[in-house]
């Protein structure tokens, strides 16, 4: 595996729903982070960049888009 990069949260939303918009696509990735207890802590973030960790727990609970 290659070495994770730190994602925009949009960014990545778009990664896992290409046919999405930006905004659309986040919206989605927020439900699937709101049903996933090991993600939903990442709803709480101000930032809107997600750490190499971050993405890496992403990848870990969802798999690699």
């Amino acid at each position: 595996m290659e070495k994770v990069r730190p994602y925009g949260r949009m960014e990545l939303a778009q990664v896992y729903l290409p046919n999405y918009t930006a905004r659309g696509a986040w919206r989605k990735l927020r439900q699937w982070f709101s049903i996933n207890p090991r993600l939903s802590p990442l709803l709480q973030k101000k930032e809107r960049l997600l750490t190499p960790a971050e993405v890496e727990l992403v990848f870990s609970e969802l798999g690699e888009p």
